[in-house]
């Protein structure tokens, strides 16, 4: 009997884990290759300056592309704990 209940706990801790891992990677994905994509095919936008300061688009973009990848790991850490950690405990208490 426990070995049918850890198998599906298994399985929904790959479904859950699946569920959380494609939207974040999908985000960090397509925001990194729109960055390299402007540096690669339009460089100059990046060197715009900001309402006339000493500040670029590029120094800017770079900045929320860092913040946005904080983001994204604070975000997969959260849901980690909060989804994947029971499901976790109950195998290893099962086993």
């Amino acid at each position: 009997m426990q070995k049918k209940d850890t198998k599906e706990i298994y399985k929904q801790l790959k479904e859950q884990r699946i569920k959380i891992l494609m939207p974040l990677i999908l985000l960090t994905v397509t925001s990194y290759f729109s960055f390299i994509w402007v540096i690669a095919f339009n460089p100059g936008f990046f060197g715009i300056l900001i309402f006339n300061t000493k500040i670029s688009i590029g120094i800017f973009l770079g900045f929320l592309l860092i913040l946005l990848i904080f983001l994204i790991t604070l975000i997969y850490v959260y849901l980690a704990n909060k989804r994947l950690e029971p499901l976790i405990k109950q195998i290893q208490k099962n086993a």
